[in-house]
Parts: structure tokens; C-alpha cells; sequence
């Protein structure tokens, strides 16, 4: 008779216990978010090393929002064919069909459509890219887009961003989380004149190999600082 009350107990006490495992997974906070990628560069354009002045553009994109490991790069090691076509040609498919097969679950998605256009393009001074997504507690976001006038350079942030901090969905300015990167696939030319660079270039994929590691760009040429060109934000909605 001890025994079989004792049984009962056990059998009450793991269903008191599964049951608050499952409010608490009932309570697991989510989010719709909106992320908007601006190009705030002035439209006189940035000077070139020649003297001239080129407008600065920003490539299409990928961004992903997952629970499991969302890098898109690792820092000090050579890219893959897929991020080499992200950040030579601004071509973010490649990147795109590869984390389909090495990413569970996920929200994935290419931005192209810059803001009031009705056909895929880079954004221009003034130009805006935003995309919509829902996220679940512990998942982090990550995107990339190309430098345009370069022959390699892209901009993300270091690692993914933590979407719930403190119980709290992120909102804001995300501007500073960004840097510019150099995929280490394509030697640098100066930007904005370089013959192997978009819209001067005679095709994609053109222009002399290089095979050095992801990093910061430390080429000897001058760029904007990353707050002068581009805005980022997020909204919680």
C-alpha cells in the first residue's frame, strides 16, 4: 500500500513539474521586428582617390534570425565561394541556398527591394532597404551587404545580435554594431575608380584573385566611417 502511494506522489510531482516546464515554455517571449538599412551618405558622393567623387551605394543582402549558429564569416579564416559572391558582386543567393542546408530552424531572407522601388536594386544616397520578421526568445540576428563601388568589402556586424536582452525585444539605433569588412578574395583597388568594380567592371567575378583571411579592411585606401553612410535600426513592433 506504501508503495503504491508512494508511486502516485512520483507520478503527481513529475506532472506538477512538467506542467510548470510548460507555462514556462507557454511564456517564452516573441516579437515582430522591422529592420531598416538607410543610406545617409551625402548625394555630392565620397571623394575618390583621383580627386573625383563617386555616390556611395549598399549591395542587396541576406539577414537571418535563428536560435542555432548564425555566422556568417569567422574573422582570420578565408571565405567560401558563397560569401566571395555576397562581397564581390552583391549577390547574396549563394549565401542564401547554402544556409538553407546547414541552418534548422530559422527566419531567413534576401533584401533587394529598396524602399518605394518596384524592381531589385542597390540603395543610393537617400535609398532605404527594410525587412519584417518574428523571433522567439534566444534567437539572434545577423546580416550582410556589399560595399558597392569595392571589389570585396562588406558591411556586419561582428556576430549575430541578441534579439531579447533582459526580458526585453531590441530597439534602436543599431548603427554601431556594423563594421566594414574585407572578404580577402578580390585584391582592393582605391573605390569608387577601381577598373575590376561595379558599374565599371566588364562582368561579375572579374578582377585579380587574392586568398587571405576575413577581416578588417587595412589596405591603405580611405573609406567613411560606417555612421557617416549608413543608418540601421530596429523596431520591436
Amino acid at each position: 500500500m506504501f508503495k503504491r502511494k508512494f508511486i502516485i506522489g512520483l507520478v503527481v510531482a513529475a506532472a506538477f513539474v512538467l506542467g510548470l516546464q510548460g507555462t514556462a515554455l507557454a511564456k517564452k517571449m516573441s516579437a515582430t521586428f522591422k529592420v531598416r538599412i538607410e543610406n545617409i551618405s551625402g548625394s555630392e558622393g565620397l571623394a575618390a582617390a583621383d580627386g573625383s567623387k563617386y555616390p556611395f551605394a549598399l549591395s542587396p543582402g541576406l539577414y537571418i534570425a535563428s536560435n542555432e549558429n548564425t555566422g556568417l564569416f569567422k574573422v582570420g579564416k578565408r571565405a567560401g565561394e558563397a560569401l566571395e559572391r555576397q562581397a564581390e558582386d552583391g549577390n547574396p543567393e549563394f549565401l542564401a541556398k547554402k544556409l538553407l542546408t546547414s541552418v534548422g530552424s530559422a527566419r531567413m531572407g534576401i533584401f533587394n527591394m529598396p524602399v518605394g522601388a518596384d524592381k531589385p536594386a542597390p540603395i543610393l544616397p537617400g535609398g532605404a532597404y527594410e525587412f519584417t520578421f518574428t523571433a522567439e526568445e534566444g534567437a539572434k540576428l545577423n546580416f550582410i551587404a556589399m560595399y558597392g563601388q569595392s571589389n570585396d568589402l562588406f558591411y556586419a556586424p561582428e556576430k549575430a545580435l541578441e534579439l531579447f536582452v533582459d526580458g526585453k525585444a531590441l530597439s534602436g539605433d543599431i548603427t554601431d554594431k556594423v563594421m566594414l569588412w574585407d572578404a580577402g578574395t578580390e585584391v582592393n583597388q582605391a573605390p569608387g575608380i577601381g577598373a575590376d568594380q561595379a558599374p565599371r567592371q566588364k562582368a561579375a567575378n572579374t578582377g585579380a584573385a587574392e586568398s587571405v583571411a576575413v577581416g578588417p579592411v587595412k589596405d591603405g585606401f580611405t573609406y567613411p566611417n560606417t555612421k557617416d553612410v549608413l543608418r540601421v535600426t530596429i523596431t520591436a513592433q
